[in-house]
């Protein structure tokens, strides 16, 4: 049928009515299956890559309090607080270079700390360094780091599981909290955000010397060594630079270069990544199922009705263009309450498991275009049936 001068309205409608509108709300017990469906195909997409982007805001969150522009590991390094570590001399060799302003020594372990309301241990992530040196920029730490020249002196991580007890709240009436680490004794003398990660439940942060006579840690040895540059000066020149001095005792890399390889490690080197990935392929599937199982049966209840059409001039475009409509309808019917579900799942999540969870502009339209390439590839198939409506078959 011809086309010109026909209106947008009439080229969208051709009958002059809504006819896919029609079809998919005449059998609404089917309709809002199919809702349903997609629904938890979009909920599921999305709180998915919402974990992901959680759980590399998590894992990169201590790296990205090190003041520093080059960082130095083992070889052996896997993510931050397994790796071995590597000759402190290292460090001290790097000053060599003019570009080098200073390098530090960080110390990682993992040790139980007593829960300061119940008394029962839970293993705990420390972070150790020299208080008298700048090497996180976090205000909390820089605020109090003074303090953790005492002996026995801690900064506690105030978005730490709640197995630890009500730190915060002790903290807030008394100044301070008397606990322990490794069975001796340690004061709390002040909080500081970092936040838990898939490896660790909750942090501290202590000085060396600290970390030492709890844990009796190897002398000479570090786990990760923070360079910092002159302003101005191009790291990855410096890093090029410490690379072809050093042995292959020790790693090094860019601080980009180092969050990069954190990311990396958690979501291609341990399952999380995969199972990310095959939620999110499981989500699509079943969401294409459903879409393709409503509209393929919608398209059998109607072959005749079809058939009657193609007899008096409509062709094959005709018929794919309505079902596409039915597509696009499930489509955005179906994403509007799954966003809203995610929604309430990322709330959850972070009031529960105190995972930062949020909604992105990014993943909203990623979702949306994946909906729609789900419903409109499921309503493809479904007019292949369609094509070969025959007049003859309303007899």
């Amino acid at each position: 049928m011809a086309n010109h001068g026909k209106s947008l309205y009439e080229k969208l409608v051709p009958l002059g009515i809504p006819l896919a509108w029609l079809q998919l709300s005449g059998e609404r017990k089917r309709f809002f299956v199919a809702i349903a469906g997609i629904t938890f195909a979009v909920a599921m997409m999305l709180f998915q890559m919402g974990l992901q982007s959680a759980l590399f805001k998590q894992v990169v969150g201590p790296l990205l309090l090190i003041d520093g522009d080059i960082i130095l590991v083992s070889p052996n390094y896997e993510y931050f607080g397994v790796g071995g570590g590597f000759p402190e001399i290292r460090l001290h060799q790097s000053r060599a270079l003019e570009e080098v302003v200073d390098a530090d020594a960080i110390r990682l372990g993992c040790a139980p700390v007593r829960n300061v309301e119940t008394g029962r241990e839970r293993d705990i992530f420390i972070i150790a360094f020299d208080p008298s040196k700048s090497v996180f920029i976090s205000p909390d730490i820089k605020k109090s780091q003074n303090l953790l020249k005492r002996d026995g002196a801690v900064l506690f991580d105030k978005l730490s599981r709640a197995q630890y007890g009500d730190v915060s709240g002790t903290f807030a009436k008394n100044g301070s909290v008397r606990t322990e680490i490794s069975g001796k004794k340690a004061d709390i003398v002040g909080l500081m955000e970092i936040g838990p990660t898939f490896a660790a439940d909750g942090n501290i942060v202590t000085s060396l010397k600290t970390l030492s006579d709890m844990w009796h840690t190897s002398d000479g040895v570090v786990d990760v060594g923070v360079v910092k540059l002159r302003k101005n000066s191009d790291a990855k020149s410096v890093a090029d630079k410490l690379r072809a001095i050093y042995p292959n005792d020790v790693k090094v890399m860019t601080k980009s270069e180092f969050i990069d390889s954190e990311k990396e490690y958690w979501s291609v080197r341990t399952p999380i990544g995969f199972v990310i990935g095959a939620s999110m392929a499981v989500a699509i599937f079943v969401g294409a199922v459903i879409v393709y199982q409503i509209l393929y049966t919608d398209v059998s209840d109607h072959i005749p009705e079809y058939a009657t059409l193609k007899a008096i001039g409509f062709s094959d475009s005709f018929f794919v263009w309505i079902i596409s409509q039915e597509s696009l309808i499930l489509s955005v019917l179906g994403f509007i309450p799954g966003a809203l579900l995610a929604e309430l799942l990322y709330i959850l999540t972070r009031k529960v498991a105190n995972m930062p969870t949020y909604m992105s502009v990014s993943d909203l339209l990623i979702v949306l275009a994946l909906t729609l390439v789900m419903c409109m590839s499921a309503g493809m198939l479904a007019t292949r049936k369609l094509r070969k409506a025959n007049p003859a078959d309303i007899f």
